[in-house]
């Protein structure tokens, strides 16, 4: 058995411990409803699951749960630029493989401007070549998606006082162009061109350029969606569907209910939604064809028997081919990356045998055969302590990109350091 073997076989067997403990959690891919249950839940039962011993070691894992939150300015984005990334804090720089971000100087020209392929997030930094922006200092980036201008949208908190999570709208040079609200959820077009966003303690969801222009607001009681050109797509529940907003005449037309993500050119949905059980919450997924009339189901997977693992979408991949998201992990705010085949529901990447990767954030490039992720590196891997960033193959090649670092510690819990754009 290789090192890779191996580190995989551990992973497997702490997901599998961890399933077992039936301790609660929700990731940064999770359903934006679903996340909120799950972090109400662990307040609420967070004394009591730590008084329990047989738990105690898996509780350490539990991610770091968010306070009450209260009114916070937006976090301001600081930029400088340097010519050269330092490795980070206390780690020791790897040589990274070949068309990846460096932690030292090359002789190539770093881009002008950030692309999704390079970009991601280091503490209170943003990094992609040899640039370096730096946000307002304790930043701590939760999301992080780059647009066709080379700007940014971030999603964060700072850490100290308030946790409380706000959205932006960066230029290129890290600058704060649009504030989108407090806690909300945002959606990024495939080309780059449109952000759809809803603050979390508003009803209006509001379509955005690059440069922070308002191209579009409708108020609405559904959640963001997706976004593909100039149609957003707003995911309602069973009661009142979804909804395709058409941005240049305003029309709309139904869509059935839970629509998570939509394909490039726009002819299938992926619909996301949970079925509360006595047991648990059980997670389903589906494809539609949008261009059909009555949008026909071509493949549904619902409930143990069909989603073992409770795979979640969260978009399709460039071409269509796939569908990316997360597979559910109880006991870590981590969670095991997914990819499945679009055509037929088989299961390409996680859930089963060594093809599990688990970490915080990642994203399938374009090629489609290789994905950038935030990894849990810890040995073993619960209690997550370490995070490094990696590129890997879908058949589980994985190179280092960015060092191993520790995880951010915070109120006794911990958060990654490395973000991946979306």
């Amino acid at each position: 058995m290789n090192t890779t073997d191996h580190h995989n076989e551990e992973e497997l067997q702490a997901l599998l411990r961890q399933r077992a403990a039936s301790v609660e959690v929700s990731g940064d891919f999770a359903p934006v409803a679903v996340a909120r249950r799950h972090r109400n839940r662990r307040t609420r039962t967070l004394v009591a699951v730590v008084a329990v011993a047989a738990v105690a070691i898996v509780a350490l894992t539990v991610p770091g749960l968010l306070s009450a939150r209260g009114s916070a300015p937006p976090v301001p984005a600081l930029p400088t630029a340097t010519a050269s990334l330092p490795s980070p804090s206390g780690s020791a720089a790897t040589s990274p493989p070949t068309g990846h971000s460096s932690t030292a100087p090359t002789t190539t020209p770093s881009p002008t401007v950030a692309t999704r392929a390079d970009a991601y997030a280091l503490d209170d930094t943003i990094r992609f070549g040899d640039t370096v922006l730096h946000l307002e200092k304790g930043t701590v980036v939760e999301s992080l998606a780059v647009l066709s201008n080379g700007g940014f949208v971030v999603q964060s908190h700072l850490s100290t006082g308030s946790s409380q999570s706000e959205m932006e709208i960066l230029s290129p040079a890290g600058r704060t162009v649009r504030t989108l609200g407090a806690s909300g959820a945002y959606a990024v077009s495939p080309d780059g061109t449109r952000v759809l966003a809803k603050d979390g303690t508003g009803s209006t969801l509001v379509v955005y350029a690059p440069n922070g222009a308002v191209v579009g607001q409708r108020r609405d009681a559904r959640e963001v969606g997706a976004i593909v050109g100039d149609t957003a797509y707003l995911n309602g529940g069973p009661s009142e569907g979804s909804l395709a907003w058409d941005l240049a005449t305003g029309a709309t037309s139904l869509l059935p209910p839970h629509v998570v993500a939509v394909s490039p050119d726009g002819t299938r949905a992926a619909l996301g939604w949970m079925v509360t059980t006595d047991v648990q919450d059980e997670a389903c997924w589906a494809v539609v064809d949008l261009g059909r009339p009555a949008f026909p189901t071509t493949i549904q997977k619902c409930g143990p028997g069909e989603n073992p693992t409770m795979f979640m979408p969260t978009a399709f991949s460039s071409r269509g081919t796939y569908l990316v998201g997360s597979n559910y992990v109880d006991g870590g705010f981590w969670f095991s990356a997914g990819v499945v085949r679009v055509s037929d529901g088989t299961v390409v990447l996680g859930g089963n045998g060594d093809a599990v990767v688990s970490g915080w954030t990642w994203h399938l490039d374009d090629d489609e055969s290789t994905f950038v992720i935030s990894r849990n590196t810890s040995k073993p891997v619960p209690p997550a302590t370490r995070n490094a960033l990696q590129h890997c193959s879908l058949a589980l090649a994985c190179t280092a990109v960015q060092p191993e670092v520790q995880l951010r510690g915070k109120g006794g819990f911990t958060e990654p350091r490395y973000v991946v754009s979306r």
